[in-house]
């Protein structure tokens, strides 16, 4: 018997005894309860889903999860490329054609789509270390991700120009720390950011930027 929604709804116009167990033939099953006299206060139906089928889905769900590479943030490793197979069925983020684009052996760069159409670029260091993004769509991408450890830095720079008056697009933030330049408006947004410190040696951040 097909345990369903409209069975579980219906179970209680049955002639259904407190006690009753009805089963899938498998591993769920619903037990009718009574709640005192069953014509005037009905049935409560209540249905167990064994610990297999919650392992299973907990299995799925971390699977579709994984698929999906992570923004990589400033200081941190660049996005891992997937598969092309597995790019292709993202349903968060996919590597683009050319995910690891080595630039003159001084430095590497990592695009990556996200699902809102938003391409993210991450300029990594020989050592692995991504020392600049850039981002341009129609979406802004979440800046806590791609900044990292430098957003705190970031939010307080934010937060003292919007306090002074200054609110809106373009919004430029430098700092011996990080550099943002961000602009943009609905749809079509773009910007870059860096931490200096993280610069390789004769990589022109303005040529890399560009």
């Amino acid at each position: 018997m097909a345990l369903t929604e409209t069975f579980a709804k219906d179970i209680k116009y049955m002639r259904a005894c407190a006690g009753d167990k009805h089963t899938d033939g498998g591993s769920m099953c619903l037990r009718v309860n009574s709640g005192g006299d069953p014509v005037d206060q009905g049935f409560a139906v209540k249905r167990l889903i064994s610990r297999q089928h919650m392992m299973a889905s907990l299995m799925c769900l971390t699977l579709a999860l994984s698929a999906a590479p992570a923004l990589a943030a400033l200081g941190q490793a660049p996005s891992t490329a997937l598969p092309s197979a597995a790019a292709a069925s993202s349903p968060a983020a996919r590597a683009l054609a050319a995910n690891s684009v080595a630039r003159a052996g001084l430095y590497t760069a990592h695009p990556l789509q996200l699902e809102n159409g938003t391409v993210v670029q991450e300029y990594a260091t020989p050592a692995g270390l991504v020392f600049a993004v850039s981002w341009r769509g129609p979406v802004l991408p979440d800046l806590s991700l791609l900044l990292g450890e430098y957003f705190s830095g970031y939010k307080l720079e934010t937060d003292q120009a919007r306090a002074l008056g200054k609110r809106g697009s373009p919004v430029n933030v430098m700092s011996k720390q990080l550099i943002v330049r961000s602009t943009g408006r609905m749809r079509n947004f773009a910007g870059c950011a860096y931490a200096p410190e993280l610069i390789p040696a004769g990589v022109n951040i303005n040529d890399v930027l560009q």
